[in-house]
């Protein structure tokens, strides 16, 4: 059974959620790591967690690299980015990078807004609350998933 995977990745919280062919949602968790920890272990810790619950029939659609990050923050993140894809491609899982502004238009109609603006517009368009910014964007992206799936979209 394929199953859609929407990340939202942080260094401290990452979003995931997993939804099966129904827009079910059956895995959601915030991955968190903590500044005790190497960035290196870090890296592990996320990378492991995902090892243990992504499988090769699944699809995967990762929140792409925010490009106003600055200083060790963006270094940390395009770190996460790029172990997560590298660890997608050679386990040969479909995988797309969706842009910030694509998730945004997709979810609100609008490339631009405000990240709790999110929370409202997932509850009003698929009636899916959270209480958290990192799942509601995890949970769009594995939406999008999941329609482009059914739609051709995903090879």
């Amino acid at each position: 059974m394929v199953t859609f995977f929407g990340l939202d990745f942080a260094f401290a919280n990452n979003g995931i959620v997993v939804l099966d062919g129904d827009a079910k949602i059956i895995r959601q968790d915030i991955i968190k790591t903590t500044k005790k920890q190497t960035d290196e272990m870090r890296l592990i810790h996320i990378r492991d967690y995902l090892s243990a619950i992504i499988k090769a029939e699944d699809v995967v659609y990762i929140e792409g690299l925010s490009y106003g990050s600055i200083g060790a923050a963006k270094a940390q993140m395009s770190a996460v980015h790029y172990v997560i894809r590298l660890f997608l491609h050679e386990r040969e899982i479909r995988y797309k990078v969706i842009a910030p502004t694509v998730l945004k238009k997709f979810v609100t109609g609008k490339g631009q807004c405000k990240k709790d603006l999110i929370l409202l517009k997932v509850f009003k368009k698929w009636g899916v609350e959270f209480d958290s910014n990192d799942l509601a964007d995890a949970y769009s992206l594995a939406r999008m998933a999941l329609e482009d799936f059914e739609n051709g979209k995903v090879r």
